[in-house]
């Protein structure tokens, strides 16, 4: 199950052929938002889960996607066909926002990256983006997910997640306004 899970990660990476040679995660850091499109695979694997797969048109370093948690390049990658545009409810939230930082998930060690999540995209306008790549069919927890400051600051002191702040290359701590 796992294999097919990876099989097809790897096999839609491969569809979008590199554009340009890897780059230094850094970059992405102020660049501006122009556009999202989402790929959803509904159908899910053994019937069971749903996938999701975001791209991220970016004025300045092309189309990527969505990157993991301990990430140094990224790559630039081509919509794929059938993708769908975010909600009305998330363009003007997202587009036109620059990224102001990229938060990494720490393993409980708190020395490495877990690099089975997806990272977090922190935006200027104090919403923070995040992708979850695969769930249970039929829950809709395969999606791109949009929250406040606030909010990500509940979810991660709720579920214990310590995080690593791209920018400041530290451990970062949020704490929540009570």
């Amino acid at each position: 199950m796992i294999k097919r899970i990876i099989s097809f990660f790897k096999n839609s990476k491969a569809n979008n052929q590199s554009i340009e040679f890897k780059r230094d995660i850094n970059l992405l850091l102020g660049d501006k938002i122009l556009e999202v499109k989402i790929q959803y695979g509904q159908d899910g694997i053994n019937n069971w889960l749903d996938t999701c797969l975001t791209f991220i048109k970016l004025k300045e370093n092309g189309i990527i996607c969505f990157p993991f948690s301990g990430d140094q390049y990224f790559d630039n990658s081509i919509i794929e066909k059938g993708s769908k545009s975010i909600t009305n409810k998330w363009k003007p939230l997202i587009y036109n926002a620059k990224i102001q930082d990229i938060y990494y998930v720490l393993n409980e060690d708190e020395l490495t990256f877990d690099e089975t999540q997806t990272a977090y995209i922190v935006l200027d306008n104090d919403h923070i983006l995040e992708e979850n790549r695969m769930s249970p069919s039929g829950i809709g927890g395969a999606d791109l997910f949009c929250r406040t400051i606030e909010e990500f600051k509940k979810e991660i002191t709720n579920n214990r997640i310590k995080i690593y702040s791209l920018k400041t290359k530290a451990q970062k701590i949020l704490l929540e306004n009570r």
